[in-house]
Protein backbone atom coordinates (compact mmCIF):
# COMPACT_ATOMS: atom_id res chain seq x y z
CA UNK A 1 0.00 0.00 0.00
CA UNK A 2 3.11 2.07 0.56
CA UNK A 3 4.39 1.77 -2.73
CA UNK A 4 1.23 2.60 -4.36
CA UNK A 5 0.90 5.76 -2.35
CA UNK A 6 4.22 6.94 -3.37
CA UNK A 7 3.89 5.77 -6.81
CA UNK A 8 0.78 7.56 -6.95
CA UNK A 9 2.62 10.84 -5.48
CA UNK A 10 5.18 10.63 -8.10
CA UNK A 11 3.30 10.64 -10.78
CA UNK A 12 1.06 13.31 -9.23
CA UNK A 13 4.20 15.39 -8.57
CA UNK A 14 4.89 15.14 -12.45
CA UNK A 15 1.76 15.87 -13.57
CA UNK A 16 1.75 19.20 -11.20
CA UNK A 17 5.01 20.16 -12.29
CA UNK A 18 4.21 19.85 -16.40
CA UNK A 19 0.96 21.67 -15.36
CA UNK A 20 2.59 24.49 -14.15
CA UNK A 21 5.40 25.02 -16.84
CA UNK A 22 2.76 24.68 -19.59
CA UNK A 23 0.66 27.29 -17.60
CA UNK A 24 3.53 29.82 -17.54
CA UNK A 25 5.42 29.48 -20.88
CA UNK A 26 3.14 27.69 -22.95
CA UNK A 27 0.09 30.55 -24.00
CA UNK A 28 -2.05 28.55 -24.20
CA UNK A 29 -1.79 24.55 -25.28
CA UNK A 30 -0.43 22.37 -22.76
CA UNK A 31 2.54 20.15 -25.07
CA UNK A 32 4.25 19.18 -21.69
CA UNK A 33 1.03 17.48 -20.37
CA UNK A 34 0.50 16.49 -23.81
CA UNK A 35 4.00 14.37 -23.60
CA UNK A 36 3.28 12.80 -20.47
CA UNK A 37 -0.70 11.30 -22.13
CA UNK A 38 1.80 10.85 -25.23
CA UNK A 39 3.81 8.37 -23.05
CA UNK A 40 1.20 6.79 -21.45
CA UNK A 41 -0.68 6.15 -24.73
CA UNK A 42 2.26 4.47 -25.96
CA UNK A 43 3.39 2.40 -22.75
CA UNK A 44 -0.70 0.86 -22.88
CA UNK A 45 -0.18 0.15 -26.55
CA UNK A 46 3.28 -1.85 -25.85
CA UNK A 47 1.77 -3.58 -23.01
CA UNK A 48 -1.29 -4.62 -24.79
CA UNK A 49 0.81 -6.05 -27.63
CA UNK A 50 2.31 -7.57 -25.11
CA UNK A 51 -0.29 -8.92 -23.45
CA UNK A 52 -1.96 -10.72 -26.49
CA UNK A 53 1.85 -12.05 -27.53
CA UNK A 54 1.75 -10.14 -30.52
CA UNK A 55 4.70 -11.01 -32.72
CA UNK A 56 7.79 -8.55 -32.63
CA UNK A 57 7.92 -7.66 -35.90
CA UNK A 58 4.24 -6.99 -35.94
CA UNK A 59 4.56 -5.30 -32.48
CA UNK A 60 6.88 -2.82 -33.87
CA UNK A 61 4.59 -1.97 -36.92
CA UNK A 62 1.99 -1.35 -34.03
CA UNK A 63 4.15 1.42 -32.27
CA UNK A 64 4.97 3.22 -35.58
CA UNK A 65 1.49 2.73 -36.17
CA UNK A 66 0.33 4.21 -32.35
CA UNK A 67 3.22 7.47 -33.22
CA UNK A 68 1.30 8.19 -36.08
CA UNK A 69 -2.11 8.51 -34.57
CA UNK A 70 -1.26 10.09 -31.57
CA UNK A 71 0.61 12.81 -34.28
CA UNK A 72 -2.36 13.02 -36.01
CA UNK A 73 -4.73 14.01 -32.89
CA UNK A 74 -2.35 16.45 -31.40
CA UNK A 75 -2.08 17.92 -34.40
CA UNK A 76 -5.95 18.09 -34.55
CA UNK A 77 -5.81 19.59 -31.03
CA UNK A 78 -3.24 22.31 -31.94
CA UNK A 79 -5.03 23.19 -34.81
CA UNK A 80 -8.24 23.27 -33.15
CA UNK A 81 -6.75 25.56 -30.23
CA UNK A 82 -4.95 28.46 -29.98
CA UNK A 83 -1.68 27.65 -32.80
CA UNK A 84 -4.33 27.05 -35.33
CA UNK A 85 -3.67 30.88 -36.82
CA UNK A 86 -0.49 29.89 -37.85
CA UNK A 87 -1.74 27.25 -40.41
CA UNK A 88 -4.26 27.94 -43.35
CA UNK A 89 -8.03 27.50 -42.93
CA UNK A 90 -8.15 24.48 -45.19
CA UNK A 91 -5.13 22.75 -43.26
CA UNK A 92 -7.16 23.14 -39.78
CA UNK A 93 -10.01 21.78 -41.17
CA UNK A 94 -8.70 18.88 -42.88
CA UNK A 95 -7.04 17.70 -39.35
CA UNK A 96 -9.55 18.91 -37.37
CA UNK A 97 -11.62 15.76 -39.03
CA UNK A 98 -8.96 13.62 -39.12
CA UNK A 99 -8.87 13.81 -35.55
CA UNK A 100 -12.90 13.61 -35.43
CA UNK A 101 -12.76 10.43 -37.54
CA UNK A 102 -9.63 9.11 -35.25
CA UNK A 103 -11.98 9.64 -31.88
CA UNK A 104 -14.61 7.80 -33.28
CA UNK A 105 -12.72 5.31 -34.22
CA UNK A 106 -11.69 5.54 -30.55
CA UNK A 107 -14.66 5.08 -29.01
CA UNK A 108 -16.30 2.30 -31.18
CA UNK A 109 -13.24 0.40 -30.35
CA UNK A 110 -13.83 0.91 -26.31
CA UNK A 111 -17.48 0.11 -26.76
CA UNK A 112 -16.69 -3.09 -28.77
CA UNK A 113 -14.76 -4.28 -26.32
CA UNK A 114 -17.72 -3.28 -23.41
CA UNK A 115 -19.95 -5.45 -25.34
CA UNK A 116 -17.92 -8.60 -24.77
CA UNK A 117 -18.17 -7.98 -20.66
CA UNK A 118 -21.51 -9.91 -20.68
CA UNK A 119 -19.66 -12.64 -22.46
CA UNK A 120 -16.73 -13.14 -19.68
CA UNK A 121 -13.35 -14.07 -20.59
CA UNK A 122 -12.53 -16.20 -23.98
CA UNK A 123 -9.26 -16.69 -26.28
CA UNK A 124 -11.10 -14.66 -29.08
CA UNK A 125 -11.14 -11.15 -26.78
CA UNK A 126 -7.86 -12.50 -26.34
CA UNK A 127 -7.02 -12.51 -29.58
CA UNK A 128 -8.25 -8.49 -29.81
CA UNK A 129 -4.95 -8.06 -27.25
CA UNK A 130 -2.63 -8.54 -30.61
CA UNK A 131 -4.43 -7.56 -33.36
CA UNK A 132 -3.31 -3.70 -34.00
CA UNK A 133 -6.64 -3.24 -36.17
CA UNK A 134 -8.17 -2.92 -32.38
CA UNK A 135 -5.39 -2.81 -30.25
CA UNK A 136 -4.40 1.24 -32.12
CA UNK A 137 -7.63 2.94 -32.00
CA UNK A 138 -8.10 1.30 -28.18
CA UNK A 139 -5.28 2.68 -26.72
CA UNK A 140 -6.02 5.51 -28.76
CA UNK A 141 -9.08 6.71 -26.57
CA UNK A 142 -5.88 8.21 -24.39
CA UNK A 143 -4.55 10.50 -27.49
CA UNK A 144 -8.19 11.96 -27.28
CA UNK A 145 -6.83 13.70 -23.96
CA UNK A 146 -4.21 14.77 -25.80
CA UNK A 147 -5.32 16.27 -28.67
CA UNK A 148 -7.87 18.34 -26.07
CA UNK A 149 -4.78 19.28 -24.45
CA UNK A 150 -3.18 20.87 -27.31
CA UNK A 151 -6.05 23.04 -28.14
CA UNK A 152 -6.14 24.52 -24.67
CA UNK A 153 -8.60 22.68 -22.84
CA UNK A 154 -6.21 21.71 -19.61
CA UNK A 155 -8.86 22.68 -17.28
CA UNK A 156 -11.45 20.62 -19.05
CA UNK A 157 -8.67 17.20 -19.11
CA UNK A 158 -7.97 18.05 -15.76
CA UNK A 159 -11.58 17.93 -14.07
CA UNK A 160 -12.13 14.88 -16.20
CA UNK A 161 -9.23 12.87 -15.21
CA UNK A 162 -9.74 13.74 -12.06
CA UNK A 163 -13.77 12.86 -11.84
CA UNK A 164 -12.87 9.59 -13.71
CA UNK A 165 -10.10 8.53 -10.96
CA UNK A 166 -12.65 9.39 -8.28
CA UNK A 167 -15.35 7.02 -9.73
CA UNK A 168 -12.33 4.55 -8.39
CA UNK A 169 -12.40 6.08 -5.07
CA UNK A 170 -15.49 5.81 -4.54
CA UNK A 171 -16.24 2.20 -6.26
CA UNK A 172 -13.46 1.46 -4.32
CA UNK A 173 -14.25 2.03 -0.46
CA UNK A 174 -18.31 1.57 -1.54
CA UNK A 175 -17.53 -2.08 -2.72
CA UNK A 176 -15.18 -2.36 0.83
CA UNK A 177 -17.97 -1.45 3.23
CA UNK A 178 -21.47 -2.29 1.33
CA UNK A 179 -20.61 -4.43 -1.17
CA UNK A 180 -23.00 -7.56 -1.29
CA UNK A 181 -23.91 -8.41 -4.95
CA UNK A 182 -21.10 -9.35 -7.58
CA UNK A 183 -21.25 -7.12 -10.56
CA UNK A 184 -19.60 -8.86 -13.35
CA UNK A 185 -18.05 -11.84 -11.01
CA UNK A 186 -16.04 -14.15 -14.13
CA UNK A 187 -14.51 -10.77 -15.29
CA UNK A 188 -13.31 -8.65 -11.71
CA UNK A 189 -14.55 -10.53 -8.88
CA UNK A 190 -14.10 -7.69 -6.39
CA UNK A 191 -16.21 -5.41 -8.04
CA UNK A 192 -20.20 -5.30 -6.86
CA UNK A 193 -23.12 -3.40 -7.53
CA UNK A 194 -23.15 -1.42 -4.47
CA UNK A 195 -19.62 -0.31 -5.45
CA UNK A 196 -20.56 0.55 -8.99
CA UNK A 197 -23.39 2.76 -7.48
CA UNK A 198 -20.69 4.27 -5.54
CA UNK A 199 -18.66 4.68 -8.57
CA UNK A 200 -21.38 6.97 -9.97
CA UNK A 201 -22.47 9.18 -7.13
CA UNK A 202 -19.05 10.09 -5.98
CA UNK A 203 -17.97 11.69 -9.77
CA UNK A 204 -21.28 13.26 -9.38
CA UNK A 205 -20.60 15.24 -6.34
CA UNK A 206 -16.80 15.88 -7.54
CA UNK A 207 -18.19 16.63 -11.41
CA UNK A 208 -20.63 19.37 -9.45
CA UNK A 209 -17.80 21.27 -7.82
CA UNK A 210 -14.78 20.76 -10.25
CA UNK A 211 -16.85 20.95 -13.86
CA UNK A 212 -19.16 23.69 -13.08
CA UNK A 213 -18.10 26.68 -15.14
CA UNK A 214 -15.01 25.31 -16.41
CA UNK A 215 -14.34 26.04 -20.50
CA UNK A 216 -15.03 23.19 -22.67
CA UNK A 217 -14.70 25.11 -25.56
CA UNK A 218 -15.29 28.76 -27.56
CA UNK A 219 -17.83 29.82 -29.80
CA UNK A 220 -17.79 31.90 -33.19
CA UNK A 221 -17.27 35.15 -31.31
CA UNK A 222 -14.98 33.67 -29.27
CA UNK A 223 -16.66 33.48 -25.71
CA UNK A 224 -16.32 30.30 -23.46
CA UNK A 225 -18.67 27.75 -23.53
CA UNK A 226 -19.16 26.20 -20.21
CA UNK A 227 -21.37 22.84 -19.17
CA UNK A 228 -24.91 23.53 -19.29
CA UNK A 229 -27.18 23.89 -16.00
CA UNK A 230 -24.89 24.97 -13.67
CA UNK A 231 -23.73 22.31 -10.69
CA UNK A 232 -26.33 20.34 -11.30
CA UNK A 233 -25.83 20.16 -15.60
CA UNK A 234 -21.91 19.59 -14.30
CA UNK A 235 -23.18 16.68 -11.85
CA UNK A 236 -25.44 14.94 -14.54
CA UNK A 237 -22.25 14.78 -16.43
CA UNK A 238 -20.62 13.42 -13.50
CA UNK A 239 -22.83 10.72 -13.20
CA UNK A 240 -22.13 9.74 -17.07
CA UNK A 241 -18.39 9.90 -16.51
CA UNK A 242 -18.63 7.64 -13.27
CA UNK A 243 -20.70 4.75 -15.78
CA UNK A 244 -17.84 5.00 -18.93
CA UNK A 245 -15.50 4.73 -16.66
CA UNK A 246 -16.58 1.52 -14.46
CA UNK A 247 -17.53 0.15 -18.48
CA UNK A 248 -13.99 0.90 -19.50
CA UNK A 249 -12.50 -0.52 -16.21
CA UNK A 250 -14.24 -3.91 -16.71
CA UNK A 251 -13.26 -3.87 -19.96
CA UNK A 252 -9.41 -3.49 -19.22
CA UNK A 253 -10.30 -6.37 -17.07
CA UNK A 254 -11.94 -8.93 -19.45
CA UNK A 255 -8.45 -8.35 -21.56
CA UNK A 256 -6.14 -9.33 -19.23
CA UNK A 257 -8.17 -12.37 -18.01
CA UNK A 258 -8.74 -13.33 -21.61
CA UNK A 259 -4.88 -13.04 -22.03
CA UNK A 260 -4.26 -14.71 -18.40
CA UNK A 261 -2.44 -12.14 -17.02
CA UNK A 262 -2.81 -10.53 -13.33
CA UNK A 263 -1.36 -6.23 -14.28
CA UNK A 264 -0.49 -4.92 -18.31
CA UNK A 265 2.87 -4.57 -16.77
CA UNK A 266 5.08 -3.57 -13.47
CA UNK A 267 6.27 0.39 -14.88
CA UNK A 268 4.72 1.40 -11.39
CA UNK A 269 5.17 -1.55 -9.33
CA UNK A 270 2.25 -2.70 -7.44
CA UNK A 271 -0.19 -0.24 -9.23
CA UNK A 272 0.98 -2.48 -12.47
CA UNK A 273 1.53 -0.88 -15.95
CA UNK A 274 0.71 2.07 -18.15
CA UNK A 275 -2.28 0.54 -19.08
CA UNK A 276 -3.30 -0.45 -15.84
CA UNK A 277 -3.14 3.32 -15.09
CA UNK A 278 -4.85 5.02 -18.03
CA UNK A 279 -7.92 1.83 -18.32
CA UNK A 280 -10.24 4.01 -16.39
CA UNK A 281 -10.09 7.11 -19.76
CA UNK A 282 -9.84 4.64 -22.64
CA UNK A 283 -13.71 5.23 -23.00
CA UNK A 284 -13.65 8.38 -21.15
CA UNK A 285 -11.05 10.34 -23.25
CA UNK A 286 -13.49 9.56 -26.77
CA UNK A 287 -16.20 10.90 -25.18
CA UNK A 288 -14.56 14.12 -23.73
CA UNK A 289 -13.21 14.71 -27.20
CA UNK A 290 -16.10 14.33 -28.90
CA UNK A 291 -18.75 16.28 -26.25
CA UNK A 292 -16.18 19.67 -26.94
CA UNK A 293 -16.33 18.60 -30.64
CA UNK A 294 -20.13 18.70 -30.37
CA UNK A 295 -20.25 22.14 -28.58
CA UNK A 296 -17.44 24.00 -30.68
Amino acid sequence: MLKRTLTGALVLGVVLGAYALDDRFMGGASPLLALIGSTLTLGALVELLRMGQCPRRQRHVGVVAGVVWLLALAFAGAAAGPWGDAWPAGVVGAAVQTGDLLAAAAGLAALYLAIQIRRGPDPGTGKLARSLWFAVPYTGGLACLVALLMSGRVEWVLGVVLVAKSSDIGAYFTGKTLGKRKLAPRVSPNKTVEGALGGMVLPALVAAWLLNGVRVGNAPDGSAITLAGGALGAAGHGLALGALTIVSDLSESLLKRSCEVKDSGHVFGESGGFLDLGDSLLLVGPFALAYTALLT
